[in-house]
């Protein structure tokens, strides 16, 4: 971890590529879920 933490300190761009569950799991609406924007 430690590692990752300078790693990440150095760098000018930082980019993630995460899935649909990412989001999920912190609470933001899912497209499909209730309440999604999916009819």
């Amino acid at each position: 971890m430690a590692k990752f933490r300078e790693i990440v300190a150095k760098s000018k761009h930082i980019v993630a590529l995460t899935g649909a569950g990412i989001s999920a799991e912190s609470g933001v609406p899912t497209f499909r879920g209730s309440g999604g924007l999916w009819r």
